[in-house]
Order: C-alpha cells, then sequence, then structure tokens
C-alpha cells in the first residue's frame, strides 16, 4: 500500500486485529458448545402466548425441550449465535484483505505519478519560486539543526522515503503527506523560545509557500487521554503563545485518537490552510 495511505492502512489492521481477538474468544466458547453446534431448534406457540421448543440432530426426529428457560435451548442458542458471529466476522477480515490489496489512492500525487510522463501536471500550488527558496532555507536551517542535541535519537523509529527518521507511524504519515504537497519541512528543527527557557522541538517547521519566508509549525498530537501528556502539551503551546506564534496562521495542530488513529480530513485542511485556501474545505 502506498504511504499516502499507511493511517488507512493503519486503521484496518487494527480492525483486523480486533476481529481476530472477538474471533478467537467466540471459537473457544463454541467449543464448550460442540454438542449444540448442528442442533436445529424448532419453536411452538400456545394459546397462552408461551414459547416451546424442540431439538432435532443428526437426522433424528425433534425432541421436545419445554420452554425458553430449558438450559439445553440456551446452549443451541448461543451456538448459532456464535457459528454466526464468527461467519460474519470471517467475511468482514476477508473484505479488508481485499481492499487493502486492490485500494488505489486517489489523491493528486499518485494519481499523476501513475498516468504517462507526457500526461504529468503540477498538482499543487507550489511555485518554481519557492521550490528555488526552499534549497536554501532548508540548507540553512538544518546547519542550525546540528548545532542541538537530537530530540531523543532512540525513540526514531520510522524512516521516511527521504531517509528522515521520526518517531511514530503516525508522524511519518504526516511527514509524507507534507512532503508529497510540496512543502520544504524539518523534522524537529529547535526552535530557542523567548522565555529563556530550554528550546522546543516541534515535529514538524515548514517554510510558508505563500510568503517564502514565515516559519509555520505543525504538532502532531497523539494522547490527550494521559494527564500528564495533556499538561505538558498546555505548557508547549503557552510557550509558543508567548514567543509570538498564534494558531490557526503559523501554529497547527493534528489530533489523533487513543488509538493513534489519525482523520485524514484534518492533514488536508492543515495543507489547505498552510496553502493560504482557507475556507476552502
Amino acid at each position: 500500500m502506498a504511504m499516502i495511505d499507511a493511517e488507512l492502512n493503519h486503521r484496518l489492521n487494527y480492525e483486523i486485529e480486533m476481529l481476530r481477538h472477538a474471533r478467537e474468544q467466540y471459537s473457544t466458547r463454541l467449543e464448550r458448545l460442540s454438542d449444540c453446534k448442528d442442533a436445529f431448534l424448532h419453536r411452538t406457540m400456545r394459546s397462552n402466548g408461551n414459547h416451546y421448543y424442540y431439538v432435532k440432530k443428526h437426522g433424528k426426529n425433534y425432541r421436545y425441550l419445554g420452554n425458553q428457560n430449558n438450559p439445553t435451548v440456551c446452549r443451541i442458542q448461543e451456538a448459532r449465535f456464535l457459528k454466526e458471529a464468527i461467519r460474519r466476522i470471517d467475511h468482514d477480515i476477508s473484505l479488508i484483505n481485499a481492499l487493502q490489496r486492490g485500494f488505489e489512492p486517489y489523491d493528486p500525487v499518485f494519481v499523476n505519478e501513475g498516468l504517462p510522463a507526457v500526461y504529468r501536471c503540477d498538482i499543487y500550488p507550489v511555485s518554481e519560486a519557492y521550490k528555488r527558496r526552499s534549497k536554501e532555507w532548508m540548507a540553512q536551517r538544518l546547519g542550525f539543526q546540528k548545532n542541538f542535541p537530537e530530540n531523543y535519537p532512540q525513540h526514531k523509529t520510522q524512516r521516511a522515503s527521504d531517509g528522515v527518521m521520526v518517531k511514530t507511524i503516525s508522524e511519518l504519515v504526516l511527514y509524507e503527506r507534507f512532503k508529497d504537497a510540496g512543502f520544504a519541512i524539518i523534522y524537529e528543527l529547535p526552535l530557542p523560545m523567548n522565555d529563556y527557557g530550554p528550546p522546543l522541538y516541534p515535529d514538524f517547521t515548514i517554510l510558508s509557500p505563500v510568503d517564502m519566508k514565515t516559519e509555520i509549525l505543525v504538532e502532531y498530537v497523539g494522547r490527550l487521554d494521559q494527564r500528564g501528556y495533556r499538561e505538558e502539551f498546555a505548557r508547549k503551546i503557552g510557550r509558543y503563545i508567548a514567543s509570538g506564534y498564534i494558531p490557526g496562521v503559523n501554529l497547527f495542530f493534528v489530533f489523533s485518537d487513543i488509538d493513534g488513529h489519525i482523520d485524514s480530513m484534518q492533514i488536508t485542511k492543515v495543507i489547505a490552510d498552510i496553502l493560504g485556501l482557507k475556507g476552502a474545505l
């Protein structure tokens, strides 16, 4: 699957994992009801409104069981439920696997790359002047970055297509999306702060394609379910704002849920905002 769809792939793999876990539990329960797996129930209703049950197994005649409180009735009903649940799980896993094998991303970058060379065109409104300025900016800022120690290099386990190492699969998805949009981007460029505290390491620093001089910060926010993370995030925002960064202007955030899933529309909106296309989505 293409990198642009890594977040979708992450969601699908997580869903498959959950389905397989449920299937394992259901199969274990069904094994305990092995004597009921091939049993068939027949139900009648008497004039008093009560239901009465009969069971048939392996071609034998129906045998009377009584009402719904009979333990055998309950066991046969549960066995039928488990068999149907397992059938649906297997069906869903098969569909997800087929989607992963056959999915074709509609993202403009991948559509463009799939065309014969004669039909390829510039997709995003990033000018040639920006591309030239980006080379100068990258060289200057990467040189500046070398003056600082890396921020927890041992946690950088994900390699981007250009060789840059990032810490999480979600950060990798964001980095690749921003690169594909044509942005000049640096991961964890140190940012000395006006409050004289230790420098911050924004997840992504992007050279604005609008004025080609403003540095735009994008933070990936992934664990707001944890109190310590929330408190540190709040302190970080406060330091950004105290140093002149304005959310929605030169400071953006991309949030995920507690499982690390990102709504891809968030990324698309941030890209549009950075391109100066506010309100376009």
